[in-house]
């Protein structure tokens, strides 16, 4: 079960929306195979975009020599068994992926969080499973916009809630995948939560350490996690997705959307799994 204390913190989110919102033309910029315009470099040479910081203090371990970011991840604990500040962590980190995440109301926030929480929750059905968590998620949002809790209430389309929480299009009857942003808010959590931090810890890890160390690190923890989380064959085409990827803000959710263009049904917002 998610905590309430952080389920209560979801409802002010969407001050955290507004403020992130001009976000998007950012994440945008990798709809395209290139990479044009600013690097990483150039984006956060003022140490600071739209509102989140990356000039974030790390911890001397996570930037010493010995660091094992695959290792880190792998080992990270249950949400059941983080200790107080670890807590806080983690849920700083769901918060912020439910704000980029640019979800439609207050009610797909709090599912959208609790299915990142249940992720990481060795007590839930969906810990470390991707398909499964995908699946609840999307069961979940359709019972709650097909519901009609007032006469006078609209019912709203269920493929469009969906379309706009997890793709660009609707994903194929038969398909086993993920939709981009969760997959990518995931990646976020278990790597930001590594480091000790969200987007902005990220990209200071990335600049501190250097672009070539990050993308062999970020290379190796992602194919360990998506063989772990039940994607094998996802692993095969990593590398070249985190090298596009670490040129941009959202780490997480770039490398879940150059993962989707090499899929079999390429940039169509949801990940194939198999």
């Amino acid at each position: 079960m998610v905590r309430k204390s952080l389920l209560k913190k979801i409802s002010a989110l969407t001050v955290l929306t507004l403020l992130c919102s001009s976000l998007s033309s950012l994440i945008s910029f990798a709809d395209e195979n290139e990479v044009q315009g600013s690097t990483i470099e150039n984006v956060l040479a003022s140490e600071s975009v739209e509102g989140i910081s990356t000039d974030v203090e790390l911890d001397e371990k996570v930037l010493s020599e010995d660091f094992d970011l695959e290792e880190a991840v792998e080992s990270m604990p249950s949400v059941d068994e983080m200790t107080t500040v670890e807590q806080e962590l983690f849920d700083s980190i769901v918060e912020e992926q439910v704000a980029l995440a640019g979800l439609e109301n207050e009610e797909e926030e709090k599912l959208f969080a609790e299915a990142m929480v249940n992720f990481f929750d060795e007590d839930s059905e969906t810990y470390n499973d991707l398909t499964v968590a995908q699946t609840e998620l999307e069961e979940e949002i359709e019972e709650v916009n097909t519901s009609v809790y007032n006469n006078e209430e609209v019912e709203v389309s269920v493929k469009d809630v969906l379309n706009a929480t997890f793709g660009v299009e609707t994903a194929h009857a038969f398909q086993v995948k993920v939709g981009v942003k969760f997959a990518g808010a995931v990646f976020n959590g278990a790597i930001g939560f590594a480091i000790g931090g969200g987007v902005g810890a990220i990209q200071s890890f990335i600049l501190k350490k250097g672009k070539k160390e990050a993308e062999r690190l970020f290379t190796r923890t992602v194919v360990s996690r998506l063989k772990a989380w039940g994607a094998p064959k996802l692993a095969l085409v990593v590398g070249a997705c985190v090298t596009v990827a670490l040129n941009y803000l959202d780490v997480g959710t770039q490398i879940a959307k150059q993962i989707d263009k090499k899929d079999k049904r390429p940039s169509n917002g949801w990940i194939d799994l198999y």
